[in-house]
């Protein structure tokens, strides 16, 4: 009952915020709540659902985005986002993107029991947090986690994680807008003048070694994701289950089978 009252006062709490600040504070508060590197889980939000700001100016992730065949779309309020997904769903779309962090409810169907609460800042990120925790917990490494929070298929992880490396970079720069701080300056990487020396034949094969190594740590890594999304799914089962028994058990109802 605690858990659900929290969630309750702070899903209340959240509107006093403009739409383009939700998703940071929220995500400020779960990277605190579940040891998550600073700003990393509000990377993610912005490289999910992140929209330019002419007035910020910065790019700021956005409670009310809706994905669904590789279209993204921005809408003003929470409830034109939920007609958004009502309308795919009447079409036959399963595989839909929603919210800050874009949970895709086809593969996170019980992720939220509603599409209110799928939209709600607070539980969306949420659940975010509580997935790249568990995927940390697959592959003991933060940004190989937040890599797969996107996809397991390599090359997608590794494309994703290129981006989401340079938001991260710059991820001062988006809180700097939102408490209307002057923006920092991210340093520029100048490339070489010209090739550089032929490798020796050692060389290249320390290259080779290096190469395959890093390939035998890709497949042992998605090997491994699936113990992720298990421990992910399985730390908001016995969540929810939690919730439960404090329902039942304030209004007197019998816990058998609980």
């Amino acid at each position: 009952m605690l858990a659900a009252c929290a969630l309750s006062q702070a899903a209340q709490a959240a509107p006093s915020l403009p739409p383009e600040a939700q998703c940071a504070e929220e995500a400020g508060k779960n990277e605190r709540l579940y040891g998550i590197p600073a700003r990393l889980l509000n990377s993610i939000s912005v490289v999910e659902s992140g929209r330019y700001d002419r007035d910020y100016k910065a790019t700021l992730a956005w409670p009310w985005t809706v994905t669904s065949q590789g279209q993204g779309k921005y809408f003003p309020t929470k409830g034109e986002a939920i007609a958004e997904v009502r309308r795919l769903q009447s079409k036959g779309v399963k595989s839909i993107d929603v919210g800050c962090m874009q949970i895709n409810l086809m593969y996170h169907p019980t992720a939220f029991t509603s599409l209110d609460e799928a939209f709600e800042p607070v539980a969306n990120v949420g659940y975010a947090a509580r997935f790249l925790k568990g995927l940390f917990g697959a592959t003991d490494n933060w940004v190989t986690a937040a890599s797969y929070y996107h996809s397991q298929t390599p090359h997608l992880a590794a494309a994703y994680r290129e981006r989401l490396m340079k938001v991260w970079d710059g991820a001062g720069t988006q809180m700097a807008a939102l408490a209307s701080r002057p923006q920092p300056q991210l340093p520029s990487i100048k490339p070489g003048k010209g090739p550089g020396p032929v490798p020796s034949n050692a060389r290249v094969e320390e290259q080779r070694k290096a190469w395959r190594d890093q390939q035998s740590t890709v497949q042992d890594e998605a090997r491994l994701i699936a113990a992720a999304y298990r421990q992910a799914r399985m730390s908001e089962y016995q969540m929810r289950r939690a919730r439960m028994v404090e329902v039942r058990r304030a209004k007197g109802l019998s816990l058998d089978g609980y």
